[in-house]
């Protein structure tokens, strides 16, 4: 299960035990040993006590014997629901790494793990897998991945026009506050300018928001900055506590003085035209909303409908009203 991390390697060792003990209740397969591959699986090794197939002595015929025994086997397990490498599982001529080799990708050691450690999560026995001194280090979850999509650029700078026209603008700004509920905020939010373009201020907030399992984020662009929105109902402690801390100090600062942030979600009209208007980008981190304990936000949700990034909604409650509350605001 790719890629090389703890997690999916524990998603893979689950796995494993299933298949196990569905080949001990299921077949005549005598279970030898199980081993980790040195990267992002394990190898189940069995000997098959019906050597029938063996006494053919043509090893064309033999060779299609085994072949069809070996798929037949494949196919039960399959239509069982376990999630095998079917090219791996039914090749005859692979060559399965040898225990004791390092694996080329990772420098990790092929290893034939002790009987209890299949039936033990990964983090309790993982550090004692040898590897090169150079092998590639497991971080705990996937490393993020941005989709290849079309990434707005920087916009240009205002023209003499619009510098003329004065820095007071007037635009639509949306409430963090969970309407119906009394402590919990969505996360709504402008990226920091100090984070990068577009791209890269996406990436970095990722990382941030699935290392502390928050999720999923609609991002958006107005051509200069990205847009974050989280349709959670979080209490407000909980992002006092961690968004400070992550940089997001200036949303802090206003859950911490008004309870709530007022945030811009449309372009600036000035006296006669639309700068810099907003549109949506992509939706990211459904792998941290599995992992999120807070419940959806009714209205963010909507509102994330709205801009145009409609919500897949997994398990989960959901809280507060049908409406954000929104304003129209001028600034300067």
């Amino acid at each position: 299960m790719r890629p090389f991390c703890k997690k999916r390697l524990e998603q893979a060792r689950l796995a494993t035990l299933e298949l196990r003990d569905w080949l001990l209740e299921n077949t005549e397969l005598e279970i030898q040993h199980i081993s980790f591959s040195g990267s992002k699986g394990f190898h189940i090794i069995a000997h098959d006590p019906d050597r029938s197939a063996f006494a053919e002595p043509d090893p064309v015929v033999r060779e299609e014997a085994i072949r069809k025994q070996r798929k037949e086997l494949l196919n039960r397990v399959i239509e069982a629901g376990h999630p095998v490498d079917p090219v791996v599982t039914a090749d005859t001529r692979r060559i399965i790494r040898v225990p004791g080799t390092l694996h080329g990708s990772t420098g990790w050691q092929c290893t034939i793990m002790q009987e209890d450690w299949i039936e033990n999560p990964v983090a309790e026995w993982i550090d004692s897998i040898p590897r090169h001194s150079l092998a590639v280090k497991i971080p705990v979850r996937p490393p993020i991945s941005l989709p290849s999509i079309a990434w707005p650029k920087f916009a240009k700078k205002p023209s003499k026009k619009q510098l003329e026209q004065g820095p007071e603008y007037t635009s639509l700004e949306v409430s963090s506050h969970v309407s119906g509920t009394k402590d919990r905020s969505a996360i709504v939010v402008w990226l920091p300018q100090k984070w990068g373009d577009i791209k890269q201020a996406v990436e970095n907030a990722q990382a941030i928001f699935d290392s502390i399992d928050i999720g999923p984020v609609a991002y958006l662009s107005d051509g200069q900055r990205a847009l974050a929105i989280i349709p959670r109902a979080i209490p407000r402690e909980f992002l006092l506590s961690r968004l400070p801390r992550v940089g997001l100090d200036q949303f802090a600062h206003d859950l911490r003085r008004f309870d709530h942030a007022w945030v811009r979600i449309t372009g600036r009209m000035t006296e006669d035209e639309w700068i810099g208007e907003v549109e949506p980008i992509t939706v990211l981190g459904y792998e941290a909303s599995e992992r999120c304990t807070h419940p959806w936000s009714a209205p963010h949700l909507e509102l994330c409908s709205r801009l145009g990034l409609p919500i897949r909604e997994g398990d989960g409650d959901i809280a507060g009203g049908p409406e954000a509350s929104m304003r129209i605001a001028i600034r300067n």
